[in-house]
């Protein structure tokens, strides 16, 4: 676990984690020189748990940096990544590692469920595959949910428990301050990694003014942009084809972050030509319009739910739901509202969520 400035939900985020039915694990707190309580609330929350573990960076490293320095000092045979603002079911990482364990995976990973942003809740990150039973991810689909495909989702927010053997060395890259889980992910994959996804909806994603993972610049998108094209030569043709839609993609994306950066220095010799670039004007409006949406979402407030039916039960670990999760997960967040005789990961999902909103 990385943080930086998240004391506001720290502490939660680390007794969920402790309050893990499996128990023979430990919690690596890794902090980047954050200038909050952070480093006192970890400690604290040590001094009464010898399984914590709190790292302090003297100095601000990013969140790459931030988060090797955890993996160099983990001893478990699995490592787990969860985000200092996040929430995970009691069982989930039982769950992840027996699915894993069974079907011989490196990598395995669970849905994210948004919530704590207006705009974000009510959908949760796999909801556009329709799971209800796992699946294996490979490094096409993979790439290509990050070189534009519509029909895919952006499996770099992913918070994958990884197989120690499988992650040897490697570390992540400390140039990325955005992006470094999808650049780990992704060379893992490369290099043969056997990667397992669930439909359950056991991973609580908060979404809030704080977050930096959505936040581009010049920088980062250079940063990531040398980070894809220093990755292995790929063998298979369609990987290939997919890598160089993500090439196109993040040149595009480093086109539109220096006409912003033009915009915002009032640099109109340099704007000017750029807005000439026929992808860029599109691009400005749609960024236009979803802001506007985001206001719109956020001071409309939730919309009255519709009743919920009968929800799916949690099947055993790495097994096929009755039905996909998503939906039900995704409105549950959102609207608090759950029917007669729910199943506990749902009322553990009300329970994570509720009040986020004005958190």
């Amino acid at each position: 676990m990385a943080n930086f400035r998240g004391a506001a939900h720290l502490e939660a985020a680390m007794r969920a984690v402790l309050a893990q039915s499996e128990r023979r694990l430990e919690l690596i707190l890794a902090d980047d020189a954050s200038d909050d309580d952070s480093v006192a609330i970890a400690r604290a929350v040590a001094a009464g748990d010898d399984r914590v573990r709190v790292i302090a960076s003297a100095r601000n490293g990013g969140p790459a940096a931030t988060r090797n320095l955890a993996l160099d000092a983990a001893r478990g045979d699995w490592i787990a990544i969860v985000d200092s603002d996040d929430l995970i079911h009691p069982e989930r990482l039982a769950r992840l590692v027996a699915a894993a364990e069974a079907a011989g995976a490196d990598l395995v990973a669970d849905d994210l469920v948004h919530f704590g942003a207006p705009a974000e809740g009510g959908r949760t990150l796999l909801q556009p595959l329709a799971l209800a039973a796992p699946m294996w991810l490979g490094p096409a689909p993979y790439l290509r949910a990050n070189g534009g495909d519509p029909a895919l989702p952006a499996f770099g927010y992913l918070k994958p428990v990884i197989r120690r053997a499988a992650l040897g060395s490697r570390r992540y890259d400390p140039a990325l301050r955005i992006g470094e889980d999808y650049d780990l992910v992704l060379r893992l994959l490369i290099d043969g990694a056997r990667f397992l996804l669930l439909p359950d909806p056991l991973y609580a994603y908060r979404r809030h003014a704080g977050s930096i993972s959505h936040r581009l610049s010049v920088g980062t998108v250079e940063a990531m942009l040398a980070a894809h094209r220093a990755l292995p030569r790929l063998a298979d043709p369609e990987a290939r084809a997919a890598a160089a839609a993500v090439d196109r993609q993040l040149r595009r994306a480093l086109r539109y972050e220096r006409l912003v950066a033009d915009l915002k220095a009032r640099r109109w010799s340099r704007a000017l030509p750029r807005l000439a670039d026929p992808a860029m004007v599109p691009r400005l409006l749609e960024s236009l319009r979803d802001r506007r949406r985001r206001k719109a979402a956020a001071a409309q407030g939730p919309s009255a739910p519709a009743p919920l039916g009968s929800l799916p039960g949690l099947p055993p670990p790495g097994q096929p739901w009755d039905s996909p999760p998503a939906p039900v997960a995704g409105r549950i967040a959102a609207t608090g509202v759950l029917p007669p005789g729910a199943p506990g990961w749902a009322l553990w999902l009300v329970q994570a969520t509720a009040g986020a909103s004005a958190g």
